[in-house]
């Protein structure tokens, strides 16, 4: 059983630019985690909003990622570019493309 969130994140003003960098960097440095099956970060239609698709190989696997050092780090980096985040959905995929 997969496990997959879609995240909203809001950044304070002007700040979208370099939360999505951030989120990137974390995306690749997920690269070579295998329980990682999927992780898009997206810009919205809202200003200053960000959008995380995720999905894992289970739910346990996420959370130790958010232990990883290089996530850490970005957290900390990221920390103040946020004004508030929102779990949108958790959902159990069940295949298709890219997974």
């Amino acid at each position: 059983m997969s496990y997959g969130i879609f995240g909203k994140i809001t950044t304070t003003a002007g700040r979208q630019e370099k939360l999505v960098e951030l989120l990137l960097e974390a995306a690749a440095s997920l690269e070579d985690e295998p329980s990682c099956l999927h992780y898009i970060v997206s810009v919205s239609e809202e200003a200053d909003t960000v959008i995380v698709h995720e999905i894992w190989t289970n739910q346990a696997s996420h959370k130790a990622s958010l232990e990883l050092p290089a996530t850490r780090r970005l957290i900390e980096q990221a920390r103040p570019l946020i004004t508030g985040m929102e779990r949108l959905l958790t959902f159990d995929p069940q295949g298709g493309k890219g997974l």
